[in-house]
């Protein structure tokens, strides 16, 4: 039976005209949305902060102008530069460099364990050096014994870096050396001996590679004793390998300088305290005198015993008291602090500056910068020693590290010259920020700054820093803080990371029946997913802050990221309330007093932003959702226990959070909260009012064309979004439902055909007609015919239809069963499969007719298991069991799992409700008079199968399943192949289903009005086209809800998870049940489900959005043939 016209075709250009434009202007809406955010984004840069004058800053940022030098010290300086060039014009000191040591160049340094800064430095700084040297041996002053100090952390570090661990062992006790301990310890054989025993074993415990004697305040009468312990232990290291070394002060008349140097491998020379803490004010190490104490040592020791040590810090001198001990970072931040000149000394190469403080004391500092160090080891390395160390790591000048490493002899100086430029800048300083005023809302009045000097250098022959001039000083921050409560009388409100669809709303109804203020903090992202909420919190009155856009920590991430995440939830707010806010409070840092780096950048930011920083000072850490203390009781708790633990009650910002995990305990803390404040009659008050503004100034109306457009944008983002994750829920539940529903059909059916009796093959004698319609099958169709002869049914005959193919399928058929008895061979013009299925059903006199494909291939029962189902009168047509018989890849196997789990099993379940809507092609039996019935097949469908057998159900006959009548098909072998296959599929089931639409959700039809069409439409057309967009949310709903230091609950993740794995574990419980019905024994291939499923249905998609695009294009598809390979493998059990 003809039509005019395939279904979907038209000659009318109109619908896909409209359809085309209608999606130009759907992309181009979506698109337009980009560079709106981008404008709206960067015009929030133009709302100006209110309330405060600006702040005086001369100062912090005052320039450093060093006074001018006199003539003569201009002068060059004659101590190590007169030094240097005579020894380069001596032939012995050239010899001596020629036959210096390999393992010279030395770069030491001393850590200690009680200034975290030498922890940072070490771990910064590690890869500068080769020998470290701990303060960790010490002696126990009550057991007299040896007590270990070690620190893990860096001794990992140290190992890791594979520097040579030398451990101090020093006499020093609270801070100070003491000559006492030591004599008694090492005057007593026992305990000297135990001591050097302790010292071996805490070596080979921590592998260390040796150890230094840091003894100071020795005793005379101690001498003896110390050279026992000395021949002991070097005796002992030795036999090792292991290293001794030595600390001496210069000039130090204690020490046997010979005797010192046979004892050890290395000897430290302490080059500094020239001047001292309780000495007058002086340079820590002038040049001349490092000079002098350096040959004097050298006289008794050979050189290349020799570390020459360097100090990296400085002193305070106040007026007529002892000095204190500053680092370079404290020195800087003091010359910043009072706007002090720092001066370079080219006579000694130490800093100093003078200052007078808030107490009118007058100070002189000396210190050690880079430049001092630099020439000291330009000096060291001429000299001839074995290397440089700095007394400490944390003290030191940064810039240190940008020479510390190298080689600076002359000769090596000659090809480095630029390494001068480098120290020009001076690395920023993170040290505690200054505070001026009071309050928990932070306003940044300084941010630190590189400071910026200029080097005067020698760098043709002696390449020493001859002058530095401090132009900039590093600055660190400023905070000012403002908005103090009245202490005891105020506190205020705060809610973070909302809104929260289930939480928010709990606690606006209790804050409005409590009349209690308060001020939320949202983040964009959720104001985007929860707008209802985000909307009721701002028309119920309460004040709105910016917390980001999606909670990230700010320090951790670029500033470009941070400015975005900011601005881009300032622009929410706008759009949807018609307001900006000058309030901001950082994710996870909203101390009140700010003291790290990672606290105090964000607050910086948000300066720059145009905001004020609102910090907390009462944390319940209600956050904390996955601690089982937390809870209303603890939170109740913890709020009132740390507001009663302030002496001054001068503090009174409350955080709380209404989002970001379970937060039922804060909603049932809240009330308790706010009864506690009220009995004592405080009062619970605005952000607007603690920094005595007003709420437009708080939160100033927004007034531009622009905020429409904003506001549009971000009202349809958010419907879109609620659609797309109702869709995701939607295709969950409905993709579970079918697969149970599907599951419990086949169970029933399963069990019904155990129960039903059908009569033997043997006793059924109608003669049947197998029609085989075939074009371009000249690979498959000689085969398909002999395996049909092979039927053990009698009574058959088989007629070949060839559709007018363009190659040899007709020469190839008719002369392969010429003459044969059963075969009839038939030619027609090329019309369609339907037309030479009509044709061949035309030319039979049989009342019963089995259609197969040409590229199938029957097991030798198919047709005898086919007829046993037509006992019954009413049944028209049975459908067979089609397999793959061509698995030789990925591709194939995967459609033999698809047809066993899906297709064979989806006509089991249908079979039980006569809802079977594909008679395959591949193999169907039919009884004449029904197709006759049903109008034959038609031509206005690509899936003739499915049209002719939706037809038959509608004339009221029954359509059974015959899983034993078995047809091996060939599967597409190439992705371009299973695409064409498919879409042929696709596009004439959604025929189909289009040309009797009128019979669905219709009861009259039972099973097939009432399940098999509505499933057509739900999860073959519908779902399908929404499946990538619920995919992708899928994705990205895993990755927005993982538990991270942003997002801490695994609530949201676990419930997306759980869902989504109770469809794949009821999917291949059925896909197991399938093949246990096949009898199939390769439960193995049930592997390939797994990516199946991510990337199969992915290829469905191509298939079915091309389909679509045919329909509404309205074009006519001929029938088409696939490209044969002849791989079909038939066997028989």
């Amino acid at each position: 039976m003809a039509a005019d016209g395939q279904i979907f075709q038209t000659e009318s250009k109109a619908r896909w005209t409209t359809f085309k434009w209608l999606s130009r202007l759907l992309i181009f809406l979506a698109i337009a949305i980009i560079p709106l955010g981008i404008f709206s984004i960067s015009r929030v840069d133009n709302l100006l902060l209110p309330g405060l004058a600006p702040a005086d800053t001369n100062r912090t940022i005052h320039p450093v102008i060093p006074k001018s030098l006199s003539k003569r010290e201009q002068k060059k300086y004659k101590g190590m530069q007169a030094f240097i060039n005579a020894r380069a014009q001596n032939n012995a000191f050239i010899a001596l460099e020629k036959k210096r040591p390999a393992n010279a160049n030395i770069r030491a340094a001393f850590f200690v364990d009680w200034d975290p800064q030498s922890l940072s430095s070490l771990k910064s700084n590690i890869d500068k050096l080769n020998m470290v040297l701990p303060e960790w041996f010490l002696i126990d002053p009550q057991a007299d014994t040896l007590q270990l100090n070690i620190d893990n952390e860096a001794l990992q570090v140290m190992r890791k870096a594979k520097v040579s661990i030398i451990p101090m062992l020093s006499n020093v006790q609270g801070g100070e050396f003491d000559g006492n301990l030591l004599h008694r310890v090492l005057s007593n054989p026992q305990k000297r001996n135990r001591l050097l025993q302790d010292v071996l074993r805490a070596i080979e415990k921590y592998n260390l590679n040796g150890v230094n004697l840091d003894f100071e305040e020795l005793k005379e009468a101690t001498l003896p004793y110390m050279r026992q312990f000395q021949e002991a232990l070097y005796q002992n290291l030795h036999s090792r390998g292991l290293l001794v070394t030595q600390d001496i002060l210069p000039n130090d008349d204690n020490y046997n300088i010979a005797e010192v140097a046979r004892l050890n491998d290395y000897i430290f020379l302490m080059a500094y305290d020239q001047y001292y803490n309780t000495s007058i004010p002086g340079p820590i190490s002038e040049q001349r005198w490092i000079e002098k104490v350096l040959d004097d040592a050298a006289k008794g020791i050979p050189s290349e015993k020799i570390i020459l040590c360097m100090a990296t810090y400085g002193y305070d001198w106040p007026e007529n008291r002892a000095a204190q001990t500053v680092t370079y970072a404290q020195a800087i931040s003091l010359a910043k602090e009072y706007n002090a000149e720092i001066l370079f000394d080219n006579n000694t190469y130490n800093c100093h500056f003078t200052y007078t403080d808030y107490n009118k004391v007058k100070h002189q500092v000396w210190f050690n910068d880079a430049a001092s160090n630099f020439n000291t080891m330009r000096f060291a390395d001429d000299y001839g020693v074995s290397g440089v160390a700095i007394w400490r790591l944390g003290a030191e000048d940064q810039r240190l590290w940008t020479f510390y490493k190298r080689n600076l002899t002359t000769d090596a100086m000659r090809a480095q010259a630029r390494l001068f430029q480098r120290l020009e800048n001076i690395p920023v300083s993170f040290e505690k920020p200054d505070y001026v005023g009071e309050g928990e809302v932070l306003d940044v009045i300084s941010e630190p700054q590189n400071g910026r000097m200029k080097i005067t250098a020698d760098t043709i022959s002696d390449f020493l820093i001859q002058e530095e001039k401090y132009i900039e000083l590093p600055t660190k921050y400023v905070i000012r803080r403002f908005g103090q409560v009245v202490p005891g009388k105020q506190v205020l409100l705060t809610f973070d990371d909302g809104p929260d669809p289930e939480y928010t709303p709990q606690i606006l109804k209790i804050l409005k029946r409590e009349q209690v203020p308060a001020a939320f903090f949202v983040v964009g992202i959720n104001i985007q997913n929860h707008l209802p909420a985000f909307e009721q919190v701002y028309k119920e009155g309460f004040e709105i802050g910016n917390h980001t856009f999606t909670h990230p920590n700010i320090a951790s991430v670029s500033n470009r990221r941070a400015q975005t995440e900011i601005d881009a939830t300032r622009l929410l707010i706008e759009a949807v309330t018609g307001r900006s806010t000058i309030m901001f409070r950082p994710p996870f840092n909203a101390d009140a007093e700010p003291t790290l780096q990672v606290e105090l950048q964000p607050v910086a930011l948000s300066k720059q932003l145009k905001y004020y920083a609102v910090g907390e000072s009462i944390d319940p850490e209600d956050w904390d959702v996955d601690s089982s203390h937390v809870n209303a009781d603890s939170i109740y708790n913890r709020i009132v226990r740390q507001y009663e633990a302030m002496p001054y009650k001068d503090r009174g910002i409350i955080l709380l959070h209404d989002a970001g995990g379970n937060r039922q305990g804060t909603v049932d803390a809240l009330p308790r909260i706010i009864k506690y404040f009220k009995d004592r009659n405080i009062q619970f008050i605005t952000v607007a009012q603690l920094l005595h503004l007003t709420r437009d100034q708080v939160m100033p109306p927004v007034k531009n064309q622009i905020l429409r457009a904003d506001s549009f944008a971000t009202k349809l983002i958010f419907w879109v979004s609620q659609f797309l994750a109702t869709a995701f829920w939607l295709a969950i539940f409905l993709g579970l439902g079918r697969v149970t529903l599907m599951g419990i059909l086949a169970i029933l059916n399963y069990k019904r055909r155990k129960k039903e009796q059908l009569p033997s093959a043997a006793s059924f004698k109608e003669k049947v007609s197998i029609i085989v319609p075939a074009y371009n099958e000249e690979i498959n169709c000689v085969r398909t015919v002999e395996s049909l002869l092979k039927q053990d049914y009698p009574h058959l005959e088989i007629i070949f239809v060839d559709d007018g193919s363009k190659d040899n399928t007709f020469k190839n058929i008719s002369e392969a069963f010429a003459g044969h008895p059963k075969v009839r061979v038939l030619t027609k013009p090329n019309g369609g499969k339907a037309s030479a299925l009509n044709f061949g059903i035309a030319q039979s006199d049989a009342d019963y007719l089995v259609c197969i494909d040409a590229d199938t291939q029957l097991k030798k029962d198919a047709v005898s298991q086919l007829m046993r189902y037509f006992i019954d009168e009413s049944v028209g047509a049975v459908a067979g069991n089609v397999q793959v018989g061509n698995i030789n890849n990925v591709l194939t196997r995967w459609q033999s799992i698809e047809y066993i789990t899906a297709q064979n099993f989806d006509r089991r379940a249908f079979d039980y409700i006569n809802g079977i809507t594909v008679v395959p092609g591949a193999i169907g039996a039919f009884r004449k008079k029904t197709i006759v019935d049903a109008g034959g097949f038609t031509t206005d469908s690509l899936a003739e199968d499915c049209d002719l057998t939706i037809r038959i159900l509608r004339k009221g006959y029954i359509i059974r399943n015959c899983n034993d009548a078995v047809a091996i098909t060939e599967a597409p072998e190439t992705i371009r192949q299973f695409l064409k296959q498919r879409f042929r599929w696709s596009y004439g089931v959604m025929q189909s289903f289009w040309k009797n639409r009128d019979a669905c959700f219709k009861a009259r039809y039972k099973g097939l009005g009432m399940v098999s069409l509505p499933n057509i439409l739900l999860f073959q057309i519908i779902l399908p086209i929404i499946a990538p967009i619920a995919d992708l949310l899928f994705f990205f709903s895993i990755y927005y809800n993982r538990p991270t230091e942003q997002h801490t609950s695994w609530a949201d993740l676990n419930r997306i998870l759980l869902y989504y794995g109770i469809f794949l574990i009821v999917d291949v419980l059925v896909a197991v049940f399938a093949f246990s019905i096949e009898k199939k024994k390769n439960y193995w291939q049930l592997l390939w489900l797994i990516p199946q499923r991510f990337a199969y249905r992915q290829i469905m998609y191509i298939v079915l959005f091309r389909s679509l695009r045919r329909a509404i294009k309205g074009e006519g598809q001929g029938w088409g043939n696939l490209k044969r390979t002849g791989n079909v493998v038939l066997k028989e059990q």
